[in-house]
Protein backbone atom coordinates (compact mmCIF):
# COMPACT_ATOMS: atom_id res chain seq x y z
CA UNK A 1 0.00 0.00 0.00
CA UNK A 2 1.15 3.17 -0.62
CA UNK A 3 1.43 6.54 1.18
CA UNK A 4 -1.37 8.82 0.84
CA UNK A 5 -0.75 11.22 -1.81
CA UNK A 6 -2.39 15.05 -0.93
CA UNK A 7 -5.49 15.40 -3.05
CA UNK A 8 -5.10 18.21 -5.89
CA UNK A 9 -8.77 18.60 -7.31
CA UNK A 10 -9.01 22.04 -6.63
CA UNK A 11 -13.07 21.45 -6.16
CA UNK A 12 -12.42 19.54 -3.13
CA UNK A 13 -13.33 20.81 0.20
CA UNK A 14 -10.34 19.03 1.64
CA UNK A 15 -7.99 20.62 -0.68
CA UNK A 16 -9.32 23.96 -0.35
CA UNK A 17 -8.87 23.70 2.78
CA UNK A 18 -5.22 22.60 3.08
CA UNK A 19 -4.23 24.50 0.23
CA UNK A 20 -5.80 28.05 1.46
CA UNK A 21 -2.21 29.52 2.25
CA UNK A 22 0.12 29.04 -1.05
CA UNK A 23 3.26 26.90 -0.59
CA UNK A 24 6.45 28.23 -1.71
CA UNK A 25 6.75 25.26 -3.89
CA UNK A 26 3.44 25.01 -4.87
CA UNK A 27 2.08 25.44 -8.11
CA UNK A 28 0.05 27.91 -7.26
CA UNK A 29 3.80 30.07 -7.29
CA UNK A 30 4.69 28.71 -10.11
CA UNK A 31 4.77 30.84 -13.88
CA UNK A 32 1.90 29.65 -16.36
CA UNK A 33 -0.49 30.04 -18.00
CA UNK A 34 -4.29 29.94 -17.59
CA UNK A 35 -4.29 27.02 -20.36
CA UNK A 36 -1.49 24.99 -18.71
CA UNK A 37 -3.28 25.25 -15.32
CA UNK A 38 -6.76 23.57 -17.33
CA UNK A 39 -4.70 21.23 -18.70
CA UNK A 40 -2.60 19.99 -15.65
CA UNK A 41 -5.95 19.71 -13.26
CA UNK A 42 -7.22 16.77 -16.28
CA UNK A 43 -3.78 15.27 -16.72
CA UNK A 44 -2.10 14.84 -12.98
CA UNK A 45 1.86 15.39 -12.47
CA UNK A 46 2.21 13.62 -9.54
CA UNK A 47 2.02 9.51 -9.29
CA UNK A 48 -1.31 8.50 -7.92
CA UNK A 49 -1.97 5.39 -6.45
CA UNK A 50 -4.77 3.00 -6.30
CA UNK A 51 -5.83 3.55 -3.34
CA UNK A 52 -6.41 7.04 -1.25
CA UNK A 53 -6.37 7.47 2.11
CA UNK A 54 -7.26 10.49 4.43
CA UNK A 55 -4.98 11.91 6.76
CA UNK A 56 -6.08 10.43 9.88
CA UNK A 57 -5.94 6.53 8.28
CA UNK A 58 -2.36 7.42 6.50
CA UNK A 59 -1.21 7.73 10.38
CA UNK A 60 -2.19 4.52 10.94
CA UNK A 61 0.85 1.68 11.08
CA UNK A 62 -0.13 -0.15 8.22
CA UNK A 63 0.14 2.73 5.76
CA UNK A 64 3.05 2.95 4.61
CA UNK A 65 5.31 6.05 5.45
CA UNK A 66 8.28 7.11 3.91
CA UNK A 67 10.96 7.55 6.89
CA UNK A 68 14.06 9.99 6.95
CA UNK A 69 17.10 9.28 8.80
CA UNK A 70 19.41 12.59 8.66
CA UNK A 71 20.01 16.11 10.54
CA UNK A 72 21.36 18.09 7.77
CA UNK A 73 20.25 20.71 5.45
CA UNK A 74 19.48 17.99 3.05
CA UNK A 75 17.66 15.84 4.63
CA UNK A 76 15.33 18.83 6.06
CA UNK A 77 15.05 19.84 2.70
CA UNK A 78 13.43 16.27 1.01
CA UNK A 79 11.46 15.75 4.09
CA UNK A 80 9.48 19.28 3.40
CA UNK A 81 9.40 18.60 -0.09
CA UNK A 82 8.04 14.87 0.27
CA UNK A 83 5.30 16.15 2.67
CA UNK A 84 4.30 18.61 -0.21
CA UNK A 85 2.54 15.74 -2.19
CA UNK A 86 2.31 12.73 0.99
CA UNK A 87 0.79 13.29 4.37
CA UNK A 88 2.79 10.14 5.81
CA UNK A 89 6.61 11.32 5.85
CA UNK A 90 8.26 11.22 9.14
CA UNK A 91 11.57 11.98 10.16
CA UNK A 92 13.56 10.19 12.65
CA UNK A 93 16.36 11.50 15.29
CA UNK A 94 19.37 8.86 15.64
CA UNK A 95 21.85 11.24 17.43
CA UNK A 96 22.36 10.76 20.43
CA UNK A 97 23.89 13.63 23.21
CA UNK A 98 26.54 12.99 25.87
CA UNK A 99 24.51 13.63 28.45
CA UNK A 100 21.42 11.91 27.42
CA UNK A 101 21.01 8.13 26.18
CA UNK A 102 17.77 8.86 24.03
CA UNK A 103 18.09 10.02 20.36
CA UNK A 104 17.69 13.57 19.31
CA UNK A 105 17.38 16.28 16.63
CA UNK A 106 19.43 19.56 16.48
CA UNK A 107 17.69 22.57 16.23
CA UNK A 108 18.95 24.11 13.17
CA UNK A 109 17.00 23.71 9.95
CA UNK A 110 13.24 24.79 11.24
CA UNK A 111 12.72 26.30 8.21
CA UNK A 112 12.86 25.99 4.69
CA UNK A 113 13.99 29.58 2.27
CA UNK A 114 13.55 28.91 -1.27
CA UNK A 115 13.29 31.04 -4.31
CA UNK A 116 10.32 32.31 -5.95
CA UNK A 117 10.10 31.43 -9.65
CA UNK A 118 13.71 30.56 -9.97
CA UNK A 119 14.21 34.58 -8.89
CA UNK A 120 17.13 34.37 -6.10
CA UNK A 121 16.35 37.74 -5.06
CA UNK A 122 12.65 37.05 -4.28
CA UNK A 123 12.91 34.81 -1.53
CA UNK A 124 9.84 32.68 0.62
CA UNK A 125 10.00 31.32 4.18
CA UNK A 126 8.06 29.06 5.59
CA UNK A 127 8.43 26.48 8.63
CA UNK A 128 8.96 22.54 7.74
CA UNK A 129 6.17 20.80 7.98
CA UNK A 130 7.37 17.60 9.12
CA UNK A 131 8.54 17.27 12.73
CA UNK A 132 10.96 14.94 14.02
CA UNK A 133 10.37 12.33 16.41
CA UNK A 134 12.84 10.73 18.19
CA UNK A 135 13.30 7.31 17.74
CA UNK A 136 12.18 4.82 21.09
CA UNK A 137 13.14 1.20 21.46
CA UNK A 138 9.57 0.72 22.15
CA UNK A 139 8.44 1.05 18.64
CA UNK A 140 8.83 -2.29 16.54
CA UNK A 141 6.32 -1.14 13.59
CA UNK A 142 8.13 -2.17 9.70
CA UNK A 143 9.54 0.74 8.19
CA UNK A 144 8.63 0.29 4.29
CA UNK A 145 10.65 3.45 2.87
CA UNK A 146 13.59 4.38 4.47
CA UNK A 147 15.65 7.60 3.02
CA UNK A 148 19.40 7.97 4.64
CA UNK A 149 20.65 11.38 3.97
CA UNK A 150 24.02 13.46 5.28
CA UNK A 151 27.86 12.75 5.86
CA UNK A 152 28.59 9.39 5.15
CA UNK A 153 30.20 8.17 8.49
CA UNK A 154 26.72 8.78 9.82
CA UNK A 155 24.89 6.44 7.88
CA UNK A 156 26.37 2.65 9.70
CA UNK A 157 24.70 3.93 13.08
CA UNK A 158 21.79 5.59 12.01
CA UNK A 159 20.66 2.16 9.83
CA UNK A 160 21.58 0.31 13.27
CA UNK A 161 19.18 2.36 15.21
CA UNK A 162 16.24 0.82 13.41
CA UNK A 163 17.80 -2.34 11.89
CA UNK A 164 15.27 -4.25 13.93
CA UNK A 165 12.62 -2.37 11.64
CA UNK A 166 14.13 -3.26 8.63
CA UNK A 167 13.41 -6.83 6.38
CA UNK A 168 13.19 -8.30 2.48
CA UNK A 169 10.18 -5.71 2.36
CA UNK A 170 11.93 -2.23 2.96
CA UNK A 171 13.80 -0.06 0.46
CA UNK A 172 16.70 1.69 1.50
CA UNK A 173 17.52 4.83 -0.09
CA UNK A 174 21.21 6.00 0.75
CA UNK A 175 21.55 9.55 -0.10
CA UNK A 176 24.56 10.16 1.44
CA UNK A 177 28.13 11.91 0.58
CA UNK A 178 30.97 10.11 -0.53
CA UNK A 179 31.57 6.64 -2.11
CA UNK A 180 31.63 3.33 -0.51
CA UNK A 181 28.94 3.56 1.98
CA UNK A 182 27.23 0.62 1.22
CA UNK A 183 29.53 -1.52 1.16
CA UNK A 184 30.15 -0.23 4.92
CA UNK A 185 26.55 -0.82 5.64
CA UNK A 186 26.32 -4.45 4.41
CA UNK A 187 29.53 -5.37 6.07
CA UNK A 188 28.86 -3.41 9.81
CA UNK A 189 24.82 -3.98 9.78
CA UNK A 190 23.77 -7.07 7.49
CA UNK A 191 26.56 -9.43 7.46
CA UNK A 192 26.40 -12.96 8.13
CA UNK A 193 22.13 -11.96 7.28
CA UNK A 194 20.00 -14.14 4.99
CA UNK A 195 19.80 -12.89 1.49
CA UNK A 196 16.06 -13.13 1.35
CA UNK A 197 16.05 -10.91 3.93
CA UNK A 198 18.24 -8.12 3.58
CA UNK A 199 16.25 -5.09 2.01
CA UNK A 200 17.00 -3.59 -1.14
CA UNK A 201 19.05 -1.21 -1.58
CA UNK A 202 18.98 2.47 -3.78
CA UNK A 203 21.56 5.31 -4.61
CA UNK A 204 21.16 8.68 -4.81
CA UNK A 205 22.62 11.57 -5.55
CA UNK A 206 21.63 15.72 -5.38
CA UNK A 207 22.91 18.28 -7.20
CA UNK A 208 21.11 20.98 -5.25
CA UNK A 209 23.14 23.47 -3.27
CA UNK A 210 21.73 23.98 -0.16
CA UNK A 211 23.47 26.01 3.17
CA UNK A 212 22.09 27.02 6.06
CA UNK A 213 20.47 30.34 6.73
CA UNK A 214 21.62 31.52 9.72
CA UNK A 215 19.50 34.64 9.92
CA UNK A 216 16.39 33.41 9.45
CA UNK A 217 17.19 29.64 11.25
CA UNK A 218 16.50 27.99 7.49
CA UNK A 219 17.48 25.75 4.93
CA UNK A 220 18.11 27.66 1.85
CA UNK A 221 18.48 26.73 -1.64
CA UNK A 222 21.45 28.18 -3.43
CA UNK A 223 21.37 26.34 -6.56
CA UNK A 224 18.30 24.41 -8.27
CA UNK A 225 19.67 20.80 -8.99
CA UNK A 226 18.05 17.13 -9.73
CA UNK A 227 18.22 13.49 -8.15
CA UNK A 228 19.19 10.53 -9.58
CA UNK A 229 18.69 7.26 -8.47
CA UNK A 230 20.13 4.13 -8.88
CA UNK A 231 19.12 0.39 -8.10
CA UNK A 232 22.25 -1.45 -6.44
CA UNK A 233 20.62 -5.05 -5.54
CA UNK A 234 22.90 -8.14 -5.81
CA UNK A 235 20.18 -10.72 -5.43
CA UNK A 236 16.83 -9.22 -7.47
CA UNK A 237 16.91 -7.73 -10.95
CA UNK A 238 15.05 -4.08 -10.70
CA UNK A 239 11.90 -5.68 -12.74
CA UNK A 240 11.70 -7.95 -9.91
CA UNK A 241 11.33 -5.62 -7.46
CA UNK A 242 8.66 -3.54 -9.16
CA UNK A 243 6.78 -6.12 -9.57
CA UNK A 244 6.75 -6.82 -5.57
CA UNK A 245 3.28 -6.11 -5.09
CA UNK A 246 3.99 -5.66 -0.96
CA UNK A 247 6.76 -3.35 -1.90
CA UNK A 248 5.59 0.97 -2.61
CA UNK A 249 7.53 1.89 -5.78
CA UNK A 250 10.40 4.30 -4.08
CA UNK A 251 11.44 5.60 -7.35
CA UNK A 252 7.80 6.40 -8.41
CA UNK A 253 7.70 8.47 -4.60
CA UNK A 254 10.35 10.18 -5.17
CA UNK A 255 9.72 11.24 -8.71
CA UNK A 256 5.94 12.62 -8.05
CA UNK A 257 8.02 15.25 -6.04
CA UNK A 258 8.44 18.16 -8.67
CA UNK A 259 11.79 20.17 -6.94
CA UNK A 260 13.70 17.24 -6.23
CA UNK A 261 13.63 16.30 -10.43
CA UNK A 262 14.45 12.48 -10.02
CA UNK A 263 15.21 9.96 -12.05
CA UNK A 264 16.36 6.79 -12.48
CA UNK A 265 19.51 6.07 -14.54
CA UNK A 266 21.87 2.93 -14.34
CA UNK A 267 24.98 2.98 -12.43
CA UNK A 268 27.26 4.53 -14.69
CA UNK A 269 25.07 7.74 -15.62
CA UNK A 270 24.44 7.77 -11.24
CA UNK A 271 28.62 7.46 -11.06
CA UNK A 272 29.48 10.04 -13.65
CA UNK A 273 26.87 12.42 -12.20
CA UNK A 274 28.24 12.09 -8.50
CA UNK A 275 32.11 11.77 -9.06
CA UNK A 276 32.33 15.18 -9.88
CA UNK A 277 31.74 16.74 -5.89
CA UNK A 278 33.40 13.12 -4.54
CA UNK A 279 36.33 14.00 -6.61
CA UNK A 280 36.42 17.85 -5.47
CA UNK A 281 36.61 16.94 -2.07
CA UNK A 282 38.78 14.01 -2.54
CA UNK A 283 41.70 16.47 -4.18
CA UNK A 284 41.12 19.64 -2.93
CA UNK A 285 40.52 19.59 0.28
CA UNK A 286 43.12 16.94 1.63
CA UNK A 287 45.50 19.75 -0.29
CA UNK A 288 43.96 22.52 1.83
CA UNK A 289 44.34 20.85 4.99
CA UNK A 290 48.06 19.57 4.99
CA UNK A 291 49.21 23.05 4.13
CA UNK A 292 46.84 25.27 5.90
CA UNK A 293 46.07 27.37 3.10
CA UNK A 294 42.66 28.16 1.79
CA UNK A 295 40.83 27.74 -1.39
CA UNK A 296 42.59 30.85 -2.92
CA UNK A 297 45.76 29.75 -1.78
CA UNK A 298 45.81 26.91 -5.00
CA UNK A 299 46.14 29.36 -7.48
CA UNK A 300 48.97 30.55 -6.61
CA UNK A 301 50.48 27.85 -5.14
CA UNK A 302 52.84 25.62 -7.68
CA UNK A 303 53.43 22.41 -5.22
CA UNK A 304 49.98 22.57 -4.19
CA UNK A 305 48.59 21.91 -7.99
CA UNK A 306 51.41 19.62 -8.46
CA UNK A 307 50.12 17.79 -5.45
CA UNK A 308 45.98 17.58 -6.38
CA UNK A 309 47.23 16.73 -10.03
CA UNK A 310 49.15 13.38 -8.31
CA UNK A 311 46.14 12.93 -6.35
CA UNK A 312 43.55 13.32 -9.34
CA UNK A 313 45.88 10.82 -11.43
CA UNK A 314 45.56 7.94 -9.01
CA UNK A 315 41.82 8.79 -8.60
CA UNK A 316 41.48 8.35 -12.13
CA UNK A 317 43.41 5.01 -12.45
CA UNK A 318 41.30 3.55 -10.52
CA UNK A 319 37.97 4.65 -12.16
CA UNK A 320 38.93 3.60 -15.03
CA UNK A 321 39.62 0.40 -14.17
CA UNK A 322 36.81 -0.51 -12.01
CA UNK A 323 34.65 -3.47 -13.54
CA UNK A 324 31.25 -1.62 -13.10
CA UNK A 325 32.05 1.18 -15.29
CA UNK A 326 33.98 -0.77 -18.07
CA UNK A 327 32.63 0.17 -21.20
CA UNK A 328 30.77 3.28 -20.34
CA UNK A 329 31.17 6.02 -23.06
CA UNK A 330 29.83 8.82 -20.10
CA UNK A 331 32.86 7.81 -17.29
CA UNK A 332 35.54 7.59 -20.13
CA UNK A 333 34.89 11.20 -21.81
CA UNK A 334 34.74 12.65 -18.57
CA UNK A 335 38.38 10.82 -16.63
CA UNK A 336 39.94 10.78 -20.09
CA UNK A 337 39.18 14.49 -21.21
CA UNK A 338 40.02 17.92 -19.63
CA UNK A 339 36.43 18.25 -17.90
CA UNK A 340 37.41 17.12 -14.97
CA UNK A 341 40.12 19.72 -14.17
CA UNK A 342 37.93 22.68 -15.63
CA UNK A 343 35.04 21.30 -13.38
CA UNK A 344 37.98 21.48 -9.98
CA UNK A 345 39.27 24.79 -11.51
CA UNK A 346 35.86 26.29 -11.63
CA UNK A 347 35.04 25.25 -8.33
CA UNK A 348 38.40 26.59 -6.88
CA UNK A 349 37.62 29.83 -8.44
CA UNK A 350 34.06 29.75 -6.98
CA UNK A 351 35.10 28.99 -3.15
CA UNK A 352 38.51 31.57 -3.38
CA UNK A 353 36.16 34.01 -1.05
CA UNK A 354 36.05 31.42 1.79
CA UNK A 355 38.49 32.19 4.40
CA UNK A 356 38.99 28.30 4.97
CA UNK A 357 38.05 24.88 3.22
CA UNK A 358 34.98 22.67 4.77
CA UNK A 359 37.23 19.73 5.84
CA UNK A 360 39.25 22.41 7.53
CA UNK A 361 36.89 23.45 9.91
CA UNK A 362 35.64 20.19 10.44
CA UNK A 363 39.05 18.99 11.54
CA UNK A 364 39.55 22.63 13.74
CA UNK A 365 36.13 21.49 15.76
CA UNK A 366 36.88 18.23 15.70
CA UNK A 367 33.91 17.00 14.26
CA UNK A 368 34.00 13.42 12.07
CA UNK A 369 35.32 13.70 8.17
CA UNK A 370 33.74 11.50 5.41
CA UNK A 371 38.01 10.96 4.46
CA UNK A 372 37.25 6.69 4.23
CA UNK A 373 34.70 7.34 1.93
CA UNK A 374 36.28 10.01 -0.53
CA UNK A 375 40.24 9.47 -0.49
CA UNK A 376 39.79 5.94 1.50
CA UNK A 377 37.15 4.65 -0.70
CA UNK A 378 39.83 5.17 -3.98
CA UNK A 379 42.51 3.82 -1.84
CA UNK A 380 40.04 -0.01 -1.02
CA UNK A 381 39.29 0.08 -4.17
CA UNK A 382 42.99 0.50 -5.88
CA UNK A 383 44.18 -2.35 -3.69
CA UNK A 384 41.43 -4.54 -4.80
CA UNK A 385 42.36 -2.91 -8.82
CA UNK A 386 45.90 -4.29 -8.03
CA UNK A 387 46.75 -0.37 -7.79
CA UNK A 388 49.12 1.41 -5.81
CA UNK A 389 47.66 4.68 -4.50
CA UNK A 390 50.96 6.28 -2.43
CA UNK A 391 49.99 10.01 -2.78
CA UNK A 392 46.36 9.14 -1.18
CA UNK A 393 47.20 6.84 1.63
CA UNK A 394 49.69 10.12 2.36
CA UNK A 395 46.79 12.25 2.30
CA UNK A 396 44.46 9.85 4.14
CA UNK A 397 46.87 9.23 7.38
CA UNK A 398 47.90 13.31 7.33
CA UNK A 399 43.84 14.16 7.58
CA UNK A 400 43.56 11.30 9.82
CA UNK A 401 46.58 12.75 12.33
CA UNK A 402 45.45 16.41 11.90
CA UNK A 403 42.03 15.47 13.55
CA UNK A 404 44.13 13.26 16.61
CA UNK A 405 45.93 16.16 17.45
CA UNK A 406 42.91 18.60 17.44
CA UNK A 407 40.93 16.42 19.40
CA UNK A 408 43.79 16.17 21.91
CA UNK A 409 43.72 20.07 21.95
CA UNK A 410 39.66 20.51 22.58
CA UNK A 411 39.53 17.65 25.24
CA UNK A 412 43.02 19.74 26.77
CA UNK A 413 40.96 22.90 27.41
CA UNK A 414 39.51 23.79 30.93
CA UNK A 415 35.59 24.16 30.62
CA UNK A 416 34.53 27.42 32.72
CA UNK A 417 30.83 27.39 33.59
CA UNK A 418 28.87 30.86 34.65
CA UNK A 419 26.55 30.53 37.40
CA UNK A 420 24.39 32.17 39.49
CA UNK A 421 25.45 32.27 43.10
CA UNK A 422 22.67 30.63 45.79
CA UNK A 423 21.02 32.98 47.73
CA UNK A 424 22.75 31.17 51.58
CA UNK A 425 26.30 32.19 49.67
CA UNK A 426 25.72 35.63 48.54
CA UNK A 427 26.89 37.34 51.75
CA UNK A 428 30.02 35.78 51.33
CA UNK A 429 30.59 36.74 47.66
CA UNK A 430 28.95 39.96 47.95
CA UNK A 431 31.00 42.61 46.56
CA UNK A 432 31.47 45.76 48.66
CA UNK A 433 30.78 48.95 46.93
CA UNK A 434 33.11 51.61 46.45
CA UNK A 435 31.65 54.10 49.10
CA UNK A 436 31.93 51.83 51.82
CA UNK A 437 35.78 51.04 51.49
CA UNK A 438 36.17 54.84 52.21
CA UNK A 439 37.70 55.94 55.56
CA UNK A 440 35.60 57.22 58.20
CA UNK A 441 36.51 60.54 59.93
Amino acid sequence: MAPHVKSRDPSSPEAASRYSIPRPWSEALRPETAAAKQSSSSTPKFYVPSVLLPPDAAKSPSVHKIHILGDDERSRFIAHALSGVYDSVEMLGWKRNSSSSSPSFSSKYRNIYKSRHGDQRKMKLEHVSVTPRAITREDNSHIDQLLVAGPGHGAVEALRAVKHRINKDTTVCLMTDGLGVLEEVRARIFQGTDESSKPSFLLGHMSHRLAFNRRHDSVKELRHGETQLTWMDSSRTTQEVEKTETRMNFVQALQAVEDLRSSLTPFDKWLHFKLPSVILDSVVEPVCVLLEIPYAGLLQNPAAQRMMHRLLTEIVSVVDNMPEVEGSAAIRDFIRGNRIRQHIYSRIMARRGASSSELARQIRNGLPTDIDYLNGFFIRRGHQLGLDMPTNILMRDMVKAKHSLAIEKLNSYIPVEETSIPNHLSMRYRTMPKSSNRKLV
